[in-house]
């Protein structure tokens, strides 16, 4: 029994004295007004955010600079319940938070998340709050700051009867939207569609694209957010799902469509080949998980249009009967491993037949970083059609020799105004070493008197091949 109250009788002053080390500790905090806090930011921005639609997470970092702790009295969002801003503090959701003590040298983080309320407006509004720290007497202030639109939302929306959308607002759609056989659904210049997850667009009917160069028809994902302050989520492919044009569906026009970050651009399915199914002219088609534009046994025809930068084919043609004039076919894509080409031409799958009745390409550019822009492959059987032809293009693949081959330039020429695989920011404007440089016929310039950005192509030598004129004075 010695033993063990001599034990106790050593072992409760240890304890005690390790007590108010520790309530030392605690207490010691700088009390000093200029020990202040110092921030990863002085504003948190945020994107033109779609009103309704929670935005994703943003971070805060919150530094203490000096040895001593501090110990900050309270941390509000000025505005809560009123902006649309969302706090949480080390993991604790609030919008007030009272004694937060940050170790000498240390940091804590904070989440910034909103949901901005809508309010029946069509412009574009900055929405404000603050987070207030107040620490020693002194009060810190890191800003909040976001631009709202408010959006029109469809959900599984089905057109049914001839229809024209008009609007200065997105229009936010989940679960597809669908044009019905007997339907036409115009698009006025202007209209944006952006489409959530992997929503799209199913044309059993008609669709009429009525763009503008100032005011493009565009379809494109809903993140409005950044991967990286550099890198938008819109610049990213395989955002939302792509048009698709069915058995049912012909006389589709589109003029000025911008249609980008999809699992593919626009998908036309086998139809009669003597009845036009897809008109496509000064528009683009951009930065897809799949084919850009992949027609199947059916009629088009395609003008002053870009289609780039394809995780497979930028343009993909199984049999049917096409036309391509002053477009620009440029496969630099570099999201993903590349898994095709500029151009696929074929008249054959899965031992079925196709027949190709025609492929014209015209003061065209297939282009594209690797070393053969053209794939695909003509059937053994020689009875089913394999029609193509190529005038006046520059073309990176391997040179052919033959009457369907005229004025052609057979060459690697990645002369364009902007490739940054970084960023995801691409111009296929064409700089003053490119070979496309009045290389383009006259005579097939006439349907296409302006190229995509509304530069004439008659005044100089000749017209350049592809869909952008460098002679101009205007690039994109």
């Amino acid at each position: 029994m010695k033993s063990k109250a001599l034990y106790l009788i050593y072992i409760f002053p240890i304890l005690f004295l390790l007590s108010l080390a520790a309530c030392d500790d605690m207490d010691d905090y700088s009390s000093d007004p200029k020990h202040t806090l110092w921030f990863s930011q002085d504003t948190l921005r945020m994107d033109t955010v779609l009103t309704g639609i929670p935005t994703s997470t943003r971070q805060l970092k919150v530094y203490n600079p000096h040895k001593k702790a501090l110990l900050i009295s309270s941390i509000i969002l000025a505005d809560a319940g009123k902006s649309g801003f969302r706090i949480n503090v080390d993991g604790i959701r609030g919008d007030q938070f009272s004694d937060i003590e940050i170790a000498g040298e240390d940091s804590l983080y904070i989440f910034v998340e909103a949901t901005l309320p809508q309010q029946d407006n069509a412009d574009i509004r900055l929405i404000k709050d603050s987070i207030l720290f107040q620490l020693n007497g002194i009060r810190q202030e890191v800003k909040l700051r976001a631009y709202a639109q408010d959006a029109f939302t469809f959900r599984g929306k089905v057109i049914e009867k001839d229809t024209l959308i008009a609007s200065q607002r997105p229009i936010l759609i989940y679960d597809s939207i669908s044009v019905a056989p007997d339907a036409h659904l115009t698009l006025a210049a202007g209209t944006r569609l952006y489409f959530h997850g992997k929503a799209g667009m199913q044309v059993h009917g008609r669709l009429s694209v009525a763009g503008s160069l100032s005011a493009p028809v565009v379809f494109r994902g809903d993140r409005t957010d950044r991967m990286f302050p550099y890198l938008p989520y819109d610049r990213l492919p395989g955002q939302w799902g792509g048009i698709r044009f069915y058995k049912t569906s012909y006389e589709n026009h589109l003029v000025y469509a911008d249609i980008h970050g999809g699992s593919f651009g626009i998908r036309c399915d086998s139809s009669m080949t003597d009845r036009r199914k897809l008109t496509l002219e000064s528009s683009i088609i951009r930065q897809v998980s799949g084919n850009g534009l992949e027609l199947t046994s059916c009629q088009a025809v395609v003008g002053n249009s870009e289609i780039s930068n394809a995780e497979e084919n930028c343009v993909s043609l199984l049999g049917g009967d096409y036309t391509f004039t002053h477009c620009t076919l440029a496969n630099y894509f570099s999201w993903n491993v590349r898994k095709g080409t500029a151009l696929q031409v074929r008249n054959e799958q899965d031992d079925i037949a196709y027949p190709l009745s025609s492929a014209i390409f015209r003061n065209c550019i297939i282009a594209g970083s690797g070393t053969d822009e053209i794939n695909g492959g003509r059937s053994k059987n020689e009875n089913i059609a394999f029609n193509y032809y190529f005038s006046h293009c520059l073309i990176n693949s391997v040179k052919e020799e033959n009457d369907k081959i005229v004025n052609v330039i057979w060459e690697k020429d990645d002369n364009f105004l902007l490739m940054d695989s970084r960023t995801q920011e691409y111009s296929f404007s064409l700089n003053e070493k490119s070979k496309a440089i009045n290389l383009g016929k006259q005579e097939d310039a006439i349907a296409y008197p302006t190229d995509r950005n509304g530069n004439s192509r008659l005044q100089d030598t000749a017209p350049d091949a592809g869909c952008y004129e460098k002679s101009a004075s205007k690039d994109e």
